[in-house]
């Protein structure tokens, strides 16, 4: 078991750094503000991952003369703080991007963030003065402690993420909302089931089965920001064609057209004509209705089929 144990780590944090790795490079060459707040969300993960694994390796490699040295005491209380420091910001990162795209109230958003982040400083001091207030100068113990237990405790507030993601599915009116939200939601729902399997089979181990959903989540925000890349920036510049006399269309509706083939989101694009996020979705309700399409890609196809037609 402890060998499964190692190989399940390895593998796991080296899948969430890759993934981490490709949304920086990404990050360089789109440069907005989604793939910034991903990795706010990445980075802490992957680097928490990344202490397991180098705590768990060191832990393996190093004699009981060199474990008990006083540099690797230092090691162990600067990477206890570290990995609490890190899981707790990962915590504030995803809630803060979590609701901040939830398909709710600005009173709802600020509620939601309000009590996630009280509970979250709650747990962080609650954190501080069970690993290292208990554990009364013994720094090996604490790292011990932090590495098999404060991450994995940590993540039951993502089951709270998981209830709220179910909850609102239902109200999600863009891929992008649909998407995330039951990309949350089948992530961290079967936590509920993986909490006791690591309490039977895992809980003294460094690595912990609800480590995958972690794993999991990071391959879906990267599929998730990759397709909006695609639909956002790699979309063809969209044709000129007489959308009034054809479909119907209005001259508001045209120009939520123009700035979508632009590739700007429904925040820009309201920004920009200067009404609300809620009147730019309604626009691009109608635009599909009229259309008869589903998505972006669909419209886009749409048009410049309809431009060739025209053309030929």
């Amino acid at each position: 078991m402890l060998i499964l144990s190692d190989i399940l780590l390895f593998l796991t944090a080296a899948l969430v750094f890759s993934v981490t790795c490709l949304v920086i490079l990404l990050r360089v060459r789109v440069a907005d503000a989604l793939t910034t707040d991903f990795l706010r969300v990445l980075v802490p993960l992957s680097l928490q991952m990344l202490l397991s694994l180098l705590a768990t390796y060191l832990e393996r490699s190093l004699s009981p003369r060199q474990l008990a040295s006083f540099s690797y005491t230092m090691y162990a209380l600067g990477a206890t703080i570290i990995s609490i420091l890190l899981t707790t910001a990962m915590l504030f990162a995803f809630t803060r991007f979590f609701i901040g795209r939830l398909p709710a109230s600005e009173k709802q958003k600020r509620l939601g963030n309000i009590i996630l982040r009280l509970l979250i400083i709650l747990f962080f001091l609650i954190s501080i003065w069970a690993i290292l207030g208990k554990s009364r100068g013994d720094w090996i113990k604490a790292l011990d402690e932090t590495m098999k237990y404060h991450f994995f405790s940590a993540s039951t507030f993502l089951v709270i993420h998981a209830v709220v993601a179910l909850f609102f599915i239902k109200q999600a009116s863009t891929w992008e909302e649909e998407w995330l939200l039951k990309g949350v939601a089948m992530t961290f729902l079967p936590l509920i089931v993986l909490f006791p399997l690591d309490i039977l089979f895992f809980l003294h181990l460094s690595f912990k089965v609800v480590y995958l959903s972690f794993a999991i989540l990071s391959v879906h925000l990267y599929f998730f920001i990759s397709r909006r890349y695609f639909l956002t920036y790699e979309q063809p510049a969209l044709p000129k064609v007489n959308l009034t006399e054809r479909f119907g269309i209005t001259e508001r509706e045209q120009e939520i057209l123009r700035l979508l083939a632009d590739g700007l989101s429904n925040q820009e694009i309201a920004k920009q004509l200067f009404i609300s996020v809620n009147t730019v979705k309604t626009h691009i309700k109608n635009i599909y209705a009229k259309l008869e399409v589903n998505n972006r890609l669909q419209l886009f196809n749409l048009m410049k089929d309809r431009d060739s037609n025209a053309s030929s």
